[in-house]
């Protein structure tokens, strides 16, 4: 399940049950981490937890500290060195010399709805986008306290309001900036005594995935991208197929029409598409129903002398996705049983989705393996950890 999904899902129990929880976020990470910025995990009073904010190596301690240092009421920011130490210990066990920053939050039932719970939710239910922007860094409490929140939704409406109306202005209009480039940072607004460090999340919702055809081979794929917390719709004109008790994974299993492929479904802007149907006739349809789409990704099962012919046949439509036609789909990583087969395809979605081009991490340039999500030399203004 989607990360976003579980902690939801889990405070919503919570608050059925009459119990308060904590919320941990990874807001800021210096050198190497497991997990990166917007990481989550919910605890809950009767010891449930969902969501991680490092390998497995941190979560005990979280746990173990996470209530009494929030029993204030107050967030609290803790620090915490994957760095080898002088003695050679490695803290915690990782040893992956980074530094992790960590927002921990009590989260009261009786006081549901809750920031940034409900503004997750409002991503999630209408899978659009959203900028979260979360004070992390605060030497003047007038102007803002940490784990203040301000946010943009993706029509541009600011919730939200910190002490500073000036403050917050600022913070809508960079969060918003960021919303547009779709990348998370980490700035500071004011200096000296004024400063105050936010970190601007782009909180994504769940990747989209439709897949058009109902065979065999489309269940592994469908049960693997559900798994991987992807929103899962499972579309085709053969009403034999399109049956839920077939997909109970997916989110959602529509008919269509043979003459209109995508009546009735919603493809929202940026998502996958794979075509899987079998059918010369359906595949046909839907390559010309789907060149204009706004999709990221779109793949075609079967050779590409297949593709070709279904292609000219279709007039040689130009894809408006913006890299083109995968076909043969998916990764080359020697697939040949259903379920290799779905790996290779969500592998090759995925990292088309994450602008990557799939290779190997041993070969990538640099030795990062993620994308930097703050400016370098940005530094916590001094006495924001507590």
């Amino acid at each position: 399940m989607n990360e976003a999904r579980a902690v939801i899902s889990l405070w919503s129990e919570a608050v059925r049950d009459g119990r308060d929880a904590v919320l941990a976020t990874v807001v800021r990470v210096e050198g190497s981490a497991y997990r990166r910025p917007g990481a989550r995990m919910l605890l809950v009073e009767d010891g449930r937890r969902v969501g991680s904010v490092s390998g497995g190596c941190l979560e005990g301690e979280v746990a173990r500290k996470a209530w009494w240092l929030t029993g204030n009421g107050r967030p609290a920011l803790v620090r915490y060195s994957t760095r080898e130490e002088e003695d050679g210990e490695l803290p915690y066990g990782l040893g992956c010399e980074g530094v992790v920053h960590v927002l921990l939050e009590r989260l009261r039932h009786e006081e549901e709805p809750v920031e940034p719970i409900r503004f997750l939710a409002s991503c999630v239910t209408q899978r659009r986008a959203g900028a979260l922007a979360t004070v992390i860094g605060s030497v003047d409490p007038s102007r803002a306290r940490v784990g203040d929140r301000v946010t943009v939704d993706a029509d541009g409406h600011v919730g939200g309001l910190l002490s500073d109306a000036a403050l917050t202005r600022s913070i809508a209009v960079r969060a918003a900036g960021c919303l547009q480039r779709g990348v998370s940072e980490q700035v500071a607004f004011g200096g000296g005594r004024a400063r105050v460090d936010v970190f601007l999340e782009v909180v994504r919702p769940p990747r989209s995935l439709v897949v058009f055809g109902g065979g065999h081979d489309a269940v592994p794929l469908v049960r693997l991208a559900r798994e991987l917390g992807w929103h899962v719709t499972v579309a085709d004109a053969r009403a034999h197929l399109a049956r839920r008790e077939r997909f109970p994974a997916a989110d959602e299993v529509v008919v269509t029409d043979r003459a209109d492929p995508l009546a009735g479904l919603a493809i929202p802007p940026g998502a996958a598409c794979v075509v899987m149907t079998h059918s010369v006739e359906q595949d046909r349809a839907l390559l010309r129903a789907l060149a204009t789409a706004p999709v990221a990704y779109l793949g075609l099962l079967g050779p590409r002398r297949r593709a070709e012919r279904l292609l000219a046949e279709s007039g040689n439509p130009a894809f408006a996705c913006a890299s083109g036609l995968h076909s043969p789909i998916g990764l080359d990583l020697g697939g040949e049983t259903p379920e290799e087969i779905a790996l290779a395809i969500l592998a090759e979605a995925q990292a088309c989705l994450s602008g990557r081009e799939g290779g190997r991490l041993r070969d990538r340039p640099g030795g990062s393996i993620h994308q930097p999500t703050e400016p370098a030399g940005e530094r916590l203004a001094a006495g924001a950890v507590r």
